[in-house]
């Protein structure tokens, strides 16, 4: 795996972990702007990807989020 492969996957347990925690609020949007800077800040190219990746996990865990609620 990849440095940065690794560095994704870690960011989004950090996401993950956060919004099961907490839920939407404050803590997780710190947690997205610390995680947007560090990914930026290293991958400064992919700042787009980046992005993209993390509306993509919003996304993902809204939906799980709700899958959750019906179980």
């Amino acid at each position: 795996m990849s440095s940065q492969r690794g560095d994704y996957d870690l960011a989004f347990n950090e996401v993950h972990r956060v919004v099961s925690e907490h839920g939407p609020g404050k803590e997780v949007d710190a947690v997205l702007e610390e995680i947007h800077r560090h990914l930026t800040g290293r991958y400064p190219d992919d700042e787009e990807a980046i992005h993209e990746l993390m509306t993509s996990w919003l996304v993902t865990l809204r939906i799980q989020t709700n899958l959750e609620g019906f179980g």
